[in-house]
């Protein structure tokens, strides 16, 4: 990746901690101070955090369905995964808790749209989504060699829930939410917008997101709940209805993480 693009979307965060530092700064910490207080500062402070970016320019442009009504279009296209949870299990820890994740896209849609909403999130058909996946049989345990970020980057379906059979077969299934969703809406894009924008995402446990604009992002309900040791992160990116195109330069996911 060159700077340049780092310039345009660069991570939320100055820097992230990887677990190896946090575990040992807390040890550290332990020493000097009473054991008890030094989980509490770590994780006000210097908790790890794993954090991934793709900066490639990707055109989605929504399809018209194999068969059906010649008018559905659409388009669910993988463009970014994370590297899987730590696991207790191989880190030698007794509990991993993700607190936060941040998206970041950098995108705009095709410039123009029939039935207004110019430079609002109205009529907005173009947009990213968030899964989880996690390896089959087997709840959020996988190795992160064996992520399928390699076999199924690029690869777009009509709607995400077509990518279930190509997913089962690289070892990976949805980790279902309420009511059998399998995505969460993460932002859309300005409506009729040609000029490349950042958006910024934060969700966290057990809270809510709250937005000025419910057409802008969505609000992680339960997404974080639902997001375990082993398990990855999609990005999707997402258009509908003729014509609309999914134009994305590059985006990032930074997840924060506590443990014992």
């Amino acid at each position: 990746m060159s700077q340049e693009s780092i310039d345009l979307l660069p991570f939320s965060q100055p820097f992230h901690p990887t677990l190896a530092a946090s575990r040992e700064t807390r040890e550290d910490l332990a020493r000097l101070l009473l054991p008890e207080l030094a989980r509490p500062i770590i994780s006000l402070v210097y908790n790890p955090w794993l954090a991934t970016r793709r900066d490639d320019r990707q055109d989605y442009r929504a399809q018209a369905l194999d068969h059906g009504f010649d008018d559905e279009h659409s388009i669910a296209a993988w463009y970014l995964s994370t590297e899987p949870i730590p696991e207790p299990t191989t880190e030698g820890l007794s509990m991993v808790t993700p607190q936060r994740i941040v998206f970041q896209t950098r995108a705009a849609d095709q410039g123009w749209a029939t039935f207004g909403g110019d430079g609002t999130f109205e009529n907005s058909h173009t947009w990213f989504e968030a899964s989880i996946l996690r390896s089959v049989g087997q709840g959020c345990q996988q190795n992160e060699s064996n992520a399928p970020k390699d076999a199924l980057r690029d690869r777009s379906w009509w709607d995400i829930a077509d990518a279930r059979e190509d997913l089962r077969a690289q070892g990976w299934e949805f980790v279902e939410g309420e009511n059998g969703r399998l995505s969460w809406r993460v932002c859309n894009n300005l409506t009729a917008s040609s000029e490349f924008r950042n958006y910024t995402v934060e969700w966290r446990r057990n809270i809510v997101a709250a937005a000025e604009d419910e057409r802008a992002i969505g609000n992680g309900e339960g997404f974080l709940q639902l997001l375990g040791p082993g398990c990855i992160v999609v990005l999707w990116a997402r258009a509908e209805q003729r014509f609309w195109v999914n134009k994305v330069e590059g985006a990032t996911i930074e997840i924060e993480y506590e443990f014992l």
